[in-house]
């Protein structure tokens, strides 16, 4: 255990732009938990009002990646994702606004019409990279990185998702923040269920857990596409090294760490029925939207651990929304 106060004293000391509006507001779910036998309270930690179009979790940690590419005097910034990506859309809208350039290297076919976060891409006149599978970004980025290099750029790589030891700290962060509207609440949560894929938004609550001295905190990550084998090997290699920087002796071990791969369906991106249905039942109970590639399956996976009574009736859970809404304007 680190004290608290050393811990909030290290990370306001670390670069960080403030992109976010946080505090996201934490709400109540009443009738979602009238419609469902022996729920626990459910809350919502609202991530998609976070700003820059809905960015959610991406832009906590751009927050820090972004603020260390401006300390580098980088002119340029890449990044890597899905033709859809809300990480790489909210990434170029952060460059546009801090007067850097910005290259995007994307797999996947783009929709014909242009929608959602490719058009928002297009209307910012962002080079976009269309490669065809996900194994193939990598070394593309490295390629335009060379190219923008040998025509005089300082460029910075964003991995994917902003998730690496960098980024993570926006999830530090946002675990502090948690604690403070714990206590103003005059609640503890029990359960946090996240959306988990490419590893930082968990590893950065992780990290939390163990700084702040909550091992009782339950961390459920809903994987959306990948294997929960190689998504805990990430949170671990992007976790240890941020605690052994803040001075902790604990560690992450695989055994610790939970991601349930049991709602990936046929794939990223591909709804199921349980998606489908927890969608329809947070639009039309609590007027609130879910993004068909995350939300919807950690979602899902809130309502099948409600109904299989996971929790206890009178336990606090708390649903963390983040974000991406963009992509149900190409439904």
């Amino acid at each position: 255990m680190t004290d608290t106060k050393i811990i909030n004293d290290k990370l306001t000391k670390i670069p960080c732009l403030r992109l976010a509006n946080r505090p996201t507001p934490i709400e109540t779910c009443p009738f979602l938990k009238a419609c469902l036998q022996s729920s626990p309270n459910i809350y919502i930690k609202r991530d998609d009002y976070i700003g820059y179009l809905v960015g959610g979790n991406k832009v906590r940690k751009l927050e820090y990646m972004m603020a260390d590419a401006v300390e580098q005097k980088t002119t340029a910034v890449l990044t890597v994702g899905s033709v859809q990506s809300n990480h790489a859309r909210t990434t170029a809208m952060v460059a546009r606004r801090f007067g850097l350039k910005c290259e995007l290297i994307l797999n996947g076919d783009p929709p014909d019409p242009p929608c959602g976060n490719y058009l928002i891409n297009r209307k910012l006149e962002i080079p976009i990279h269309l490669i065809p599978s996900r194994e193939d970004r990598c070394q593309k980025m490295e390629s335009v990185a060379a190219r923008m290099e040998s025509e005089g750029e300082k460029v910075y790589r964003i991995p994917l998702g902003a998730s690496d030891s960098l980024g993570t700290l926006g999830f530090v962060t946002a675990f502090a923040e948690l604690l403070t509207q714990e206590a103003e609440l005059g609640i503890r949560f029990d359960h946090i269920i996240i959306s988990s894929s490419s590893g930082g938004t968990q590893a950065g609550l992780e990290i939390g857990k163990r700084l702040f001295n909550r091992p009782e905190m339950d961390i459920i990550g809903i994987s959306p596409d990948d294997p929960s084998q190689s998504i805990k090997q990430t949170i671990i290699e992007i976790g240890l090294p941020v605690l052994k920087d803040f001075g902790s002796s604990l560690g992450i071990l695989e055994k610790e760490i939970e991601v349930d791969e049991n709602f990936i369906g046929e794939g990223y991106g591909s709804p199921t029925q349980a998606s489908l249905e927890a969608t329809k039942m947070l639009n039309q109970l609590e007027g609130i939207l879910l993004d068909p590639v995350y939300t919807a399956k950690a979602a899902a996976a809130l309502l099948a651990f409600v109904r299989a009574r996971r929790f206890k009736p009178d336990g606090n859970v708390l649903f963390w929304h983040t974000g991406g809404l963009i992509s149900l304007f190409c439904l």
